[in-house]
Formats: C-alpha cells, structure tokens, sequence
C-alpha cells in the first residue's frame, strides 16, 4: 500500500435502529416498521455514493431477519461497502455472561457473513463497552479487528492494558486482533462523532478534529444512523427524549447538510479510503 502524504482516514457507520436505541434506554420497543433503520440507512446509502465513500457498516445480526431491513444491507454491498459486526441483540455486553458474551461475539459473525455473503473483518462493542474477556472473545472468533476504544486511561482500564494509543495498533501480544482506536476527544467532554456534533454544532466537530489531525493519527469517522434518518413522527417518538436520541427534531436534508460540512472538513484533512486499506498499513505494536 502506498502511504499518503495525508493521513488515513475512514467512514464507519453504526446501524443502531429505532428498536436498538429504544433496548438501550429501556423504553418500549415499536411495533411495525424500523423507520430510523429504513430511512436512515437508505439516505446514507445515497450520501456515501455522492461522496464516493466506501464506507464499514456495523450490522446488529437481528436486523437480517427483517426482509426490508435485509434488502438495504444487500444493497450495500453490492455498493462495496464493507462489513462489521456489533453483535447479536446490541445489549451491553458487560452485562452478559460468559456464554451470552461468546454468542453475541461468534454468532454474529457467523450469521451476517452467512446471510450477506461477506467477509466479516471488524467488530464494534454496542457503547463501546468492553472488558478483557469481550477482548479475548473478539481475538479467538477470528476478527481481523476491534474498533470500540477511545484513546485514554478509561478504556487501558477496562481491558487492563497500560495504554490504548492514538494509532492503530496490536492490542494482544499473543493474537493478531488490531485495534482501530476512535478519536480522541479531551479536553472536550464527550466524543465528537457527528451524533454529538449534530446536537452542539459543526464548530464542535472541528474543535475535535484539529486535535486529532495535530497528532497525525488515522482517522476512524463515526456515524449512527440517526445522522441521516428522517424524523420519527410524533405517534412513534412520544416525548421529548425520544425525540432528542432519535434527532428527531432535526430534518434529514439539514442534517445531511451539516454531515456535508463535516465530511468536507475530513476530506480536506486526511486521504479517505476504506477499512481494508488501513489495515494493509504499518501498526503500532503495543502491550
């Protein structure tokens, strides 16, 4: 692979739908049609291609069994878009037990390649919450990579490493496993993955993103679905947190509008390609 004189950077793309993100809060779970999922993921289909992005998409194995849900995601891969797994059921898996951890990690893998006709690379923890066993899970289901870190003591901790670096790395000193750290954030308060940036303004992504560009590391650019989703109707989103979580309150063109301006940001900082580009890059061995 031919280093850039950029940095690298890539587009992955959570696909949290309204079901997940209703499990995750512990709210009542909708009936009939995923239409965060459905429209969500149909407009960010059209983005990525505008902007000629091949993207890493997160599937969350329950979705395959949904005949709408499954036609989008066979779709995009027939787009060449590349794909990940974020587990089984998307629960916490720090919640788990050993034998529900394992599952969530190996099933998912087994089913989305299966179903899809893909190669599975990467994983991504729902909350980005891990531990060391989640780890070694990770490593022996024969992942080439983990993306579910965030550079800074917290997450050392929670895997019990000294440190999780900036820069992709080898995260087991016996297993190939890598890392794809997401950007880190401090002194900001919290991540600023478009998700967030939607909700506090463009001015926040950039903040963050000058951090990052100024250690010159890879670039892990994170979207959620509700980024591109178009607002939930009052009936289905009752309340104003569901609105909130959702972005609910804010249209799909603006929101497309104000993703526009970031990707444009990104693009002028760092040579965009795919995961599987990255990966044929040097790595950082650490432990």
């Amino acid at each position: 692979m031919t280093i850039p004189s950029r940095a690298p950077a890539v587009v992955h793309l959570d696909l949290d739908g309204y079901s997940a993100i209703c499990a995750a809060h512990g709210w009542e779970p909708p009936t009939g049609r995923d239409d965060l999922f459905l429209t969500g993921l149909t407009n960010a289909l059209d983005a990525l291609a505008e902007m000629r992005v091949r993207a890493t998409l997160f599937v969350i194995a329950q979705d395959l069994g949904d005949p709408d849900k499954l036609a989008l995601l066979r779709r995009a891969v027939e787009q060449g878009h590349e794909i990940g797994s974020h587990t089984v059921t998307h629960r916490r898996l720090t919640t788990l037990s050993s034998r529900e951890k394992a599952s969530e990690i190996f099933d998912s893998r087994d089913e989305i390649a299966a179903t899809l006709g893909v190669p599975v690379l990467g994983f991504r923890a729902p909350a980005f919450d891990l531990d060391r066993e989640i780890i070694d899970l990770v490593a022996q289901a024969g992942y080439r990579y983990d993306s579910s870190l965030f550079p800074n003591a917290r997450a050392a901790r929670s895997i019990r490493v000294e440190r999780v670096p900036d820069w992709p790395h080898r995260l087991l000193p016996t297993s190939e496993l890598v890392e794809l750290p997401l950007p880190g954030y401090a002194p900001l308060p919290v991540p600023y993955h478009p998700c967030y940036s939607l909700v506090v303004g463009t001015w926040y992504f950039g903040a963050g993103l000058q951090r990052t560009a100024r250690i010159g590391a890879p670039l892990v650019l994170l979207f959620h679905l509700t980024d591109f989703a178009e607002p939930l109707a009052p009936g289905t989103a009752p309340g104003w947190k569901r609105r909130f979580f959702t972005l609910s309150y804010i249209s799909a063109a603006e929101k497309r509008r104000r993703c526009g301006i970031m990707m444009a940001e990104v693009a002028g900082r760092y040579q965009l390609g795919s995961t599987a580009d990255l990966l044929e890059g040097n790595l950082e061995s650490v432990n």
